[in-house]
């Protein structure tokens, strides 16, 4: 799929029709890093993963974060994402899928743990950042070219949406959410849920960051503009961080894709991001990866 994306709208325009913010067109896997501004994001789920294979393709230490969960089916998962973001990179890179590495960019600043980018290393060539979410057997990952990107993805369960809906939204939001009809409530709290977790990833926000401190405007279709006006646990704003990390941007553009079944998932950029975002769902029979 092909996403051309347009203006997000501004600060209180009524939200347009769902799925009409963005263009979208049959396109083959991406085989080139995105170009400067420009974001691929790759979606794919765990079928015919062999866990024994996949775990070969692994690091040490994803190794031993696959095998601290006591589920087989939770190592096989893990396993089986991490094993094909390996495989993605590596037709980028045109190396073997275990040569691949991965990095941190700056520590965590005075104690506080966050949302550290994760980028790709390598001897040369621009810096490439990464995102990667799970969710059961489903996997996401955005790659961009010097710029910060985040994702996130989750299913729509059978939970208290009422309860998570007063902790996790902003009092506006909240309005939004419940001026719509409870059979579709549901979903917009996930949906608001995934744009968040995918800003605050983008931004590199501590990971004490309150949810609903990060407004996403869930009566809108997307794109729509995220302005963080400060750090958000209130001592220190993004643009002015002092722990080595990349100066994150004041202001997010944060899109949604299209539903694949019970699973909404979103991603994040700075606003300043103009290029073309191409989004591979590799679940597709044309387009497999």
């Amino acid at each position: 799929m092909y996403f051309a994306p347009t203006a997000a709208p501004a600060d209180g325009a009524a939200p347009g029709p769902p799925s009409e913010s963005c263009r979208v067109t049959a396109c083959p896997a991406p085989s080139a890093l995105p170009e400067r501004g420009g974001t691929h994001v790759w979606f794919g789920d765990d079928r015919g993963a062999v866990l024994r294979q996949d775990m070969e393709l692994l690091s040490e230490e994803e190794r031993g974060r696959c095998l601290r969960f006591s589920r087989y089916e939770d190592r096989r998962r893990f396993a089986a994402s991490w094993a094909a973001v390996r495989r993605t990179l590596a037709a980028y890179a045109d190396v073997e899928p275990g040569e691949i590495r991965f990095g941190r960019t700056g520590p965590a600043h005075r104690g506080r743990l966050r949302h550290r980018h994760l980028v790709l290393i390598a001897a040369s060539g621009p810096q490439v950042f990464l995102s990667v979410a799970r969710s059961e057997e489903f996997w996401l990952l955005g790659v961009s070219v010097d710029d910060p990107v985040g994702v996130d993805l989750e299913h729509v369960r059978d939970f208290d949406t009422e309860g998570l809906i007063d902790r996790c939204l902003a009092p506006e939001e909240q309005l939004q959410v419940r001026a719509l009809s409870p059979e579709v409530r549901r979903a917009a709290f996930v949906r608001a849920w995934t744009r968040k977790e995918a800003v605050m990833k983008a931004a590199g926000l501590p990971l004490t960051t309150a949810p609903h401190r990060v407004l996403v405007h869930p009566g809108r279709s997307g794109p729509v503009h995220v302005e963080l006006a400060g750090e958000q646990d209130g001592r220190e704003g993004p643009d002015r961080r002092a722990d080595g990390d990349r100066v994150a941007p004041g202001r997010w553009a944060v899109y949604d894709l299209p539903q694949h079944g019970p699973v909404l998932a979103a991603f994040a950029r700075p606003l300043t991001g103009t290029g073309a975002v191409l989004v591979h769902d590799t679940m597709t029979e044309e387009s497999r990866v």
